[in-house]
Parts: structure tokens; sequence; C-alpha cells
């Protein structure tokens, strides 16, 4: 589980770097998905929901490589109707990513018989998606709104992230499945 909490902190966590007006995100989103993706094929046996995820989080992968390949050459546009439309997809398949997670985790924890901080995990997702739908709306709409949805991502991604960890932590904390074995 650690693969997928390490790969949505490179996935939410932007620090870009702005040189002659030309900007790189130094944590690419890529390399998170790609985390996703390994942390989800460790963790297949834990739950067939995992394996649901991985062509998912592939497909933003390759997405979100060739975005940020074209701000490194400085050759994507911003502004046009087709980047929304493209960035409004990206943030539709983000959100189902992370939402697959959550249900693959519930999953695990129902399972195992464990708390694994499923509910937390689950309100921490929902305070996300609706933050990052407002944004994109208000962003859209040119409203100064804008930044209180912003400010409100921040707290989601936040919040999401804080869960997983603690999620990580209780499943690290399990037993291997089928028990301790006995000498």
């Amino acid at each position: 589980m650690s693969s997928i909490f390490w790969g949505f902190f490179l996935v939410f966590v932007n620090f870009n770097l702005t040189v002659n007006g030309h900007v790189l995100n130094l944590l690419p989103p890529f390399a998170g998905y790609l985390l996703v993706m390994k942390g989800c094929r460790e963790l297949e046996e834990e739950s067939s929901l995992f394996a649901s995820i991985r062509p998912f989080a592939l497909g933003m992968a390759v997405y979100t490589g060739i975005l940020w390949l074209g701000d490194l050459l400085a050759v994507t546009g911003q502004g046009s109707w087709l980047t929304v439309l493209l960035g409004l997809a990206a943030l539709a398949v983000s959100l189902y990513v992370s939402w697959a997670v959550v249900q693959a985790i519930r999953d695990t924890e129902g399972r195992r018989g464990a708390d694994l901080n499923s509910a937390s995990l689950k309100t921490g997702w929902t305070v996300l998606a609706v933050a990052q739908v407002a944004s994109w709306i208000l962003a859209i709409l040119g409203s100064l709104l804008a930044l209180i949805g912003v400010i409100a991502g921040l707290v989601g991604i936040v919040w999401f992230l804080a869960a997983l960890w603690r999620s990580r932590k209780l499943f690290e904390a399990l037993p291997p499945p089928g028990g301790a074995a006995m000498d």
C-alpha cells in the first residue's frame, strides 16, 4: 500500500519550476500513476478490485506523461476548449482511480475483518472530489470564487492523503493473509 500512497502523493502534490516562462512539475503525475499501478499489482491478492484499477492508472500515466513532456518541451498549449475538455476527462478518470482504490481498501477491510480507515478515506475522497469539480467549474467561469475552490481542493488533498497514510499504516500492521505461521 506504500506504493499507492506515494503514487497519489505524486499525482496530487505539485512543485513547479518556472524558467523563462516554461513550467515543469518536479513531481510528475505520470510517475505517481505508475506507482499506483505497482501498488495495485502488489495488492491484487487482497482484493480483485485492485486489478481493475490498473488499466485506468496506465491510461492516466500515458496521458500525464505526454502532458509533462509537452510542458518540458514547451509545446503544449493552454486555454483551448480541447484542453479544457481533456482536462475534465482526466479529472473524471483520476477521481475514478482514487475512488476505486477507496473501494478496494474497503473490500480488503471487509475480507480481513480489520479497520483500515476506509470511512475517513471515503470522506476525504468526497471532499477531494467535490472541491476539485467545484474548482474546475469556477475556473472555467472565471469566477473570483475559484480561489475558494483551490483552497478547498488543498483541504481535500491533505485529508485524502492523511487518511490514505493511516490506511497504509493499519494495513502494514496486519498479519499476513491466512494468519501468522506457527512453528
